[in-house]
């Protein structure tokens, strides 16, 4: 398969039919991995249903949907190594389930849970794990592009052949930390994949109304460094083009990759898309471009699935999901008392004494409560 920077169209490997558009043998890929793909796309979808199922039944508070976009979360995370560092925005709990984040965790996040490895600490879809190399995303658009560079930076100077790939949408592309992040990575040559989900929207303003340019791969060349514009609802060319970035970041090139996708849902369960969606739009991508059920066609034609294989992963990826929810909702409440813990590597004097006034009220209310 011939992946080149700068095209005016989105680079595929399948067409939205699920026929091939390139040589699948190029790809050196097998079998077991194009099952192991929709294995994940499925299993990736079924978390997010669930997730703003709980919002919906007013046990969870806030959820932001990936339905749409999981052939650019699968494709992408797949080429990483438990060497390479991922820094997601509110939007990337596929590509770090991929990287090993638990679904029990994921939900006990969701939910607050002490089982999330964040400890409810953050805003739901701020999850993350040091030893897996997943950095807990910020609510401020953008702001995780520059502490993405500088983490790539530091694996360059230490030489642990590792890499960096950056998750952000559209409308961080307008920000200031992205034009930073691009030609610092591009003049030091920092091992990094700046990977931007292209759904159309940054909530509801659409990407004509933020840029000028064509695509926002093009942007690379501003920096020096190529950018790829890639089908991002079609997992074996992001996979494809991932792979190449992943190689050249470990080589010191940086590069921009550019998922063109789509989200079902609106920005988050706070939002009414319904207000700036042109009709008909989101049907045409459920209906004609979806992620999961073109990489299942592409199966059919291989003669690799059938309805029974389908039944019966379906039924596996349900009990799996709602194993992990058990899982997260048998986790406790975190103690009130910890939540100045880890706001530094140690407590500061200052947050020791706030933590004794804490510890007095939370007192004075149990005692209250008693009576």
């Amino acid at each position: 398969m011939e992946i080149k920077p700068f095209t005016d169209k989105p680079i595929k490997a399948l067409e939205y039919d699920g026929r091939p558009a390139v040589d699948i043998k190029s790809l050196g890929l097998s079998d077991d991995d194009f099952l192991k793909m929709y294995r994940w796309l499925v299993f990736n979808r079924a978390v997010d249903d669930r997730g703003y199922i709980m919002v919906r039944q007013g046990r969870a508070g806030f959820y932001a949907q990936t339905s749409g976009q999981e052939a650019s979360q699968v494709g992408s995370a797949l080429p990483l190594t438990a060497k390479d560092w991922l820094y997601g925005d509110h939007r990337s709990q596929g590509s770090m389930l991929i990287k090993g984040l638990k679904p029990s965790e994921w939900f006990a996040h969701v939910l607050g849970r002490q089982l999330d490895p964040t400890q409810g600490r953050l805003m739901p879809h701020g999850s993350g794990r040091r030893d897996l190399h997943i950095v807990p995303p910020s609510s401020t658009v953008g702001n995780q592009i520059t502490e993405a560079v500088g983490t790539a930076m530091a694996q360059k100077i230490k030489k642990d052949g590792g890499m960096t790939i950056c998750y952000f949408g559209d409308g961080a592309t307008s920000e200031g930390d992205f034009h930073v992040g691009m030609n610092f990575a591009a003049v030091y040559g920092s091992p990094i994949i700046f990977f931007c989900q292209n759904n159309q929207y940054a909530i509801s303003v659409r990407l004509e109304e933020q840029t000028h340019t064509k695509t926002i791969a093009e942007k690379a060349k501003a920096y020096g460094m190529e950018g790829y514009f890639v089908d991002g609802n079609d997992v074996l060319a992001v996979y494809a083009v991932s792979k190449l970035c992943a190689d050249k970041a470990r080589n010191g090139e940086p590069t921009l990759i550019e998922a063109y996708t789509y989200r079902y849902g609106p920005h988050s369960s706070a939002d009414d898309d319904t207000r700036y969606r042109p009709k008909g739009e989101l049907e045409m991508w459920r209906t004609q471009r979806d992620p999961v059920n073109r990489m299942r066609a592409f199966l059919d034609g291989r003669k690799l699935w059938n309805q029974e294989k389908e039944q019966k992963l379906q039924t596996e990826v349900k009990e799996e999901v709602a194993a992990a929810l058990h899982e997260a909702e048998q986790s406790p409440q975190p103690d009130p008392i910890t939540v100045l813990d880890y706001v530094y590597e140690r407590r500061t004097p200052h947050l020791d004494r706030e933590r004794e006034e804490l510890a007095a009220e939370l007192a004075a209310t149990a005692t209250q409560g008693a009576k």
